[in-house]
């Protein structure tokens, strides 16, 4: 089993989003045991803009002209099964590097399958004040082009907390990658019914107290 980690932060160097990325994956591997992860940081690629001349969707081409990372990129992903996407919020949408990205692949919008596509998912989205669901609700145009089912999402913001890492917040990514993981291997504990007391109906006699 194959799952790309995407990290979508714009700092070169480790980051807040690469931490809490690595949460997901401890709680992936703990559930879906061997796991083959392709760790791929976006910022760590050269991949231009989409020029917009649209040569990729010619029948004769299919595929994009431009001269950088890109295709190597794709090919990273191959064969995989699962994603867990992480991103920050810079200004209220996702950050530029993951959204040159997405307008890359619509190299492959004519083919029978589409990298990056048809996989199951756990998206994790970090800020500094707010926005950040707004901008996880942006991902999901993308995810439904893609073919792709979402099945967790953690949204946190730091607001006062200096490290984001002291608080709940990698306990509920490592739960991301934990719901991930049982979704890929079919584990689902089935959870025991708890039935309710018995509540009086209106209408019936009220019992007397003791």
């Amino acid at each position: 089993m194959k799952v790309v980690a995407l990290s979508c932060t714009q700092k070169r160097l480790p980051s807040l989003t690469d931490a809490l990325l690595e949460a997901a994956i401890e709680g992936l591997q703990r559930e879906a045991g061997e796991v083959e992860i392709q760790r791929i940081r976006l910022i760590d690629h050269r991949i231009e803009m989409c020029e917009g001349e649209d040569t990729c969707l010619d029948p004769e081409v299919a595929r994009c002209t431009l001269d950088d990372d890109f295709e190597k990129v794709v090919q990273l992903a191959d064969g995989a099964q699962g994603m867990l996407l992480a991103m920050p919020v810079y200004a209220g949408n996702v950050p530029a590097v993951l959204k040159i990205f997405q307008e890359r692949l619509k190299s492959f919008m004519n083919a029978e399958q589409r990298p990056f596509g048809e996989l199951l998912v756990g998206t994790i989205v970090h800020s500094r004040t707010m926005l950040t669901e707004p901008a996880l609700a942006s991902l999901f145009p993308w995810y439904l082009r893609l073919k792709n089912k979402n099945v967790a999402s953690a949204c946190f913001s730091q607001n006062g907390h200096q490290d984001l890492m002291l608080t709940a917040a990698p306990d509920l990514c490592t739960a991301v990658g934990r719901q991930l993981g049982m979704t890929l291997t079919g584990d689902r504990p089935s959870l025991p019914m708890i039935q309710p007391a018995a509540r009086p109906r209106c209408g019936d006699p009220v019992s007397s107290a003791p």
